[in-house]
């Protein structure tokens, strides 16, 4: 083994002389790190089933800020403290299982930019890591987890993240990321063209948009919560990615339900904007950035204007995906419990 690229390039290192400890070979390393490689300048890691040490050391050698090794084995641990002999940099090497390992960084504060799993391939240990980074919130929120394993096992990530799958023979990496999910929340009394173009704008940069309508207690409604959601379904069934919802809690309450990020507004003029950073202030305070949108080739289009103008017999500023919805026989019939327009 030798350390592919960056400062120590070509250093040898050693391998383990026991061959139930599996180091990841040159080439392996070689194809995950042609894909980590924007990535780990500068970046916080944790190797935790660490064997040789390779994994954490050509971060090192690339330009990691700080790079946890960890291996419950003392033979590995010793093997690691010889390879790194020479190296420099932030780094720290410790004994432990790797559930220990992981409540020390959760009481110490750490997060981490990327965290390799590479236990036994027959385990399910890696799966169970998995499951407490999340739960303890160890990874950075552009951070990535790398889970390699045999390419006879089947891996599906938790519902907020995603996974890139590399196959490089008989092994396969995953590269686990969070969800850039967006919430996009506001009455939709009705959705307009206006937030039909803020949606496809978000959509750009988030993996889902969740459209939610939501209930603001000094607005009458035209429309049930019924009509609002079932319009906003139409919406977004037009749109991949997209999905909608109805909730009566706060926006910032639903954003950390759906493990939603950001906060996607659209705004239409500088009245908009102002009233906007106002609660966008408040929404950072209780954790949760806002995205804002501004529309451009419906922003005279607002849902008061739409409601006019569907009372007068003009569909045209509402989505086309919505049109049947909104013309078929049973739209009028999806009432609330209380058959009130305002939701219960």
């Amino acid at each position: 083994m030798r350390v592919v690229a960056g400062k120590y390039r070509g250093k040898n290192l050693l391998s383990p002389k026991d061959e139930s400890v599996r180091p990841t070979t040159t080439r392996i390393k070689e194809t995950l790190f042609n894909i980590l490689q924007s990535e780990v300048p500068s970046a916080k890691v944790l190797d935790l089933f660490a064997g040789s040490g390779a994994l954490g050391i050509e971060c090192l050698s690339r330009g990691a800020d700080e790079v946890i090794f960890n291996d419950k084995s003392r033979d590995s641990i010793a093997l690691i403290n010889q390879n790194l002999r020479g190296i420099e940099g932030k780094f720290s090497v410790t004994c432990r299982d790797f559930m220990a390992a992981l409540l020390s960084a959760q009481t110490s504060g750490k997060r981490f930019d990327i965290i390799f799993l590479d236990p036994p391939y027959a385990s399910d240990l890696a799966e169970r890591a998995i499951d407490a980074i999340i739960a303890m919130d160890l990874l950075g929120e552009d951070g990535v987890i790398v889970f390699e394993h045999g390419a006879e096992k089947i891996y599906t990530p938790p519902a907020a993240y995603k996974t890139r799958t590399k196959k490089m023979g008989t092994v396969i990496a995953e590269f686990i990321k969070k969800k850039r999910i967006g919430l996009m929340t506001g009455s939709f009394d009705p959705v307009t063209r206006g937030h039909e173009e803020v949606l496809e704008e978000a959509l750009e940069t988030c993996d889902e948009v969740i459209v939610a309508c939501l209930v603001n207690p000094d607005k009458t409604y035209t429309f049930s919560s019924a009509q609002r959601l079932a319009l906003a379904d139409a919406l977004c069934s037009a749109h991949k990615g997209s999905r909608a919802i109805y909730s009566e809690k706060l926006a910032v309450e639903v954003a950390k339900d759906m493990g939603a990020s950001t906060l996607i507004r659209g705004v239409r003029d500088e009245t908009d904007l102002t009233y906007e950073e106002d609660m966008a202030k408040y929404n950072r305070k209780m954790g949760v950035d806002t995205q804002f949108i501004r529309t451009s080739a419906y922003a005279f289009v607002s849902s008061t204007r739409v409601r006019q103008e569907l009372a007068s017999g003009d569909l045209s500023n509402l989505p086309a995906a919505c049109v049947p919805i909104y013309l078929s026989k049973d739209f009028a019939n999806l009432k609330d419990d209380n058959n009130q327009a305002q939701p219960k």
